[in-house]
């Protein structure tokens, strides 16, 4: 007859915190994590370390990628807000930015993918939503700006108030973001 001897195990407590006890492990780097410093994977739980890492192979993108990014959806942004501004139309005009925008902002993010030769870049989206939104009201403010100048500040409101080009100005920055976020 054997006897069982009860086997004492080691415990093992998060990296992160010292105070918590865990059975996790992560599978690349075996470090033990609890629940809070992992997310789990299609192979299996990792370190948010390990994930960092892993995630900053997928970019790619160099400074002038950026530069290019910005300078192309700053100048198409200017183009699709001049079209957008002349096509005040009321009613009209907003259906034709719900349609238009996604459009236009499939454009944008393949034109900005096609020239940075689909490279990858953390703040990309961001950067470009920025020229994309500057390069409109540029270009939206532009035509106003005579107008201002001869003291009649009434036409700027005019323009402030082409609720199709505000709807297209969003449709179009958040179809840009949606394509090009990694």
């Amino acid at each position: 007859m054997a006897i069982a001897t009860e086997s004492s195990q080691t415990k093992t407590f998060c990296v992160n915190h010292p105070e918590t006890e865990t059975l996790l492990r992560c599978n690349k780097c075996g470090k033990p994590v609890c629940m809070k410093c992992v997310q789990r994977t299609p192979v299996g739980y990792r370190c948010n370390e390990c994930l960092g890492l892993q995630r900053a192979g997928y970019y790619n993108a160099s400074a002038f990628d950026y530069i290019l990014a910005f300078v192309i959806a700053l100048f198409l942004g200017g183009i699709g807000a001049v079209v957008m501004s002349f096509l005040n139309l009321g009613f009209f005009s907003i259906i034709i930015a719900i349609f238009v925008g996604p459009i236009a902002g499939g454009i944008v993010s393949e034109a900005i993918r096609r020239i940075i030769s689909k490279r990858r870049g953390r703040y990309l989206a961001l950067v470009t939503c920025v020229a994309l939104v500057l390069g409109a009201l540029a270009a939206f403010l532009v035509p106003a700006l005579p107008f201002l100048l001869a003291g009649r500040p009434e036409i700027l409101a005019r323009f402030a108030l082409n609720i199709g080009f505000w709807i297209f100005l969003a449709v179009a920055v958040s179809t840009v973001y949606a394509r090009l976020r990694v």
